[in-house]
């Protein structure tokens, strides 16, 4: 259960990122589908990823946190935006692609600063218990 709240958080974290870096950047095109479908498609892969990402930060400490965040940010835009139609989501230009990375980077690192908190208010709001109870 708490996966599933997990991944809906995310997502809409993720979605308000794409909007927030769509307004930003010129050269980073994205319709309501392609936001939608964006959206759904970099949530799924980073949370794939994520698990070869703690298990190598494990392995190499810090360093391989940050370096490795940064590089599964870019690995989920890539992939979305590969698998995505060009009309729909779209990102141009290295210094799009550089500051793109890092504003959904820094917004995934507040996320995961208080996701924990939000799933466990969620999930005892789901067990009919009062959040901060």
């Amino acid at each position: 259960m708490k996966w599933g709240i997990r991944l809906v958080l995310a997502a809409a974290a993720n979605g308000v990122l794409f909007m927030i870096a769509a307004v930003l950047f010129d050269k980073f095109s994205l319709s309501f589908t392609g936001w939608l479908i964006g959206t759904v498609l970099f949530t799924v892969f980073t949370m794939l990823l994520r698990g070869v990402m703690a298990s190598l930060a494990r392995k190499y400490a810090s360093s391989a946190t940050f370096v490795g965040g940064i590089a599964l940010t870019w690995v989920g835009l890539l992939l979305t935006d590969l698998f995505t139609e060009r009309k729909n989501f779209d990102l141009e230009g290295v210094g799009t692609w550089i500051f793109v990375t890092l504003i959904v980077w820094v917004g995934t690192v507040i996320y995961d600063q208080v996701d924990d908190r939000l799933i466990d208010a969620v999930h005892g709001r789901t067990k009919g218990r009062p959040a901060g109870a």
